[in-house]
């Protein structure tokens, strides 16, 4: 019982996360990173960062209800996505290997590729474990949704840097991510333990 609450908590902590970082990225510029809306003075950065907070929340209460493989990848994302939130950018959030980032903007950088990382291996473990055939599927469909645009987000940072490329694929990873970790806590939460 308690697994399907913890499960019905990560859904609602996820939808409320995403939605507020929806929110908070809305209004800027295509081009530009997702990170640079939790920039102190952005006009949404207090959203944003509570935005990130609920992400986190919703990843370590999905890990209660997870197998245990899968629950190490949620519970070491959680951390990392809460750093990511809290830890903010420089303005311009600059990145390697075109601009000269900060510590401060490579620890940033590296919790919030870390978290989406771990989330990006558990839909792999979802996938390819011995678990009910509904989570199996429910993994494969977040390899189709997530992988694409992870990879080319991924490849937009390295081979062509701050563009509209990089910013529209990282908003595609991003939505595709927190759907799919959405959509499995909402399935915990309705499957029997």
């Amino acid at each position: 019982m308690i697994t399907r609450w913890a499960a019905a908590g990560s859904a609602a902590a996820g939808t409320l996360g995403a939605a507020g970082l929806a929110m908070a990225v809305a209004g800027s510029a295509p081009w530009r990173y997702v990170s640079e809306s939790g920039v102190p003075g952005a006009p949404h950065a207090g959203l944003y960062q509570l935005s990130m907070v609920l992400l986190a929340v919703s990843l370590a209460l999905l890990a209660v209800s997870a197998h245990r493989a899968v629950a190490a990848c949620f519970l070491l994302a959680a951390p990392l996505a809460a750093v990511s939130g809290a830890v903010h950018c420089s303005p311009g959030c600059p990145l390697p290997p075109y601009e000269t980032p900060s510590p401060r903007d490579l620890l940033h950088a590296t919790a919030a590729i870390g978290a989406l990382g771990f989330c990006a291996l558990a839909m792999l473990l979802y996938s390819t474990l011995r678990l009910p055939a509904l989570l199996r599927r429910a993994g494969r469909i977040g390899l189709l949704v997530a992988y694409p645009p992870l990879i080319l987000s991924a490849a937009g940072i390295l081979f062509a840097g701050r563009s509209l490329f990089t910013g529209v694929m990282e908003r595609i990873a991003l939505v595709g991510v927190s759907a799919w970790v959405v959509f499995m806590a909402a399935l915990h939460a309705r499957s029997r333990p």
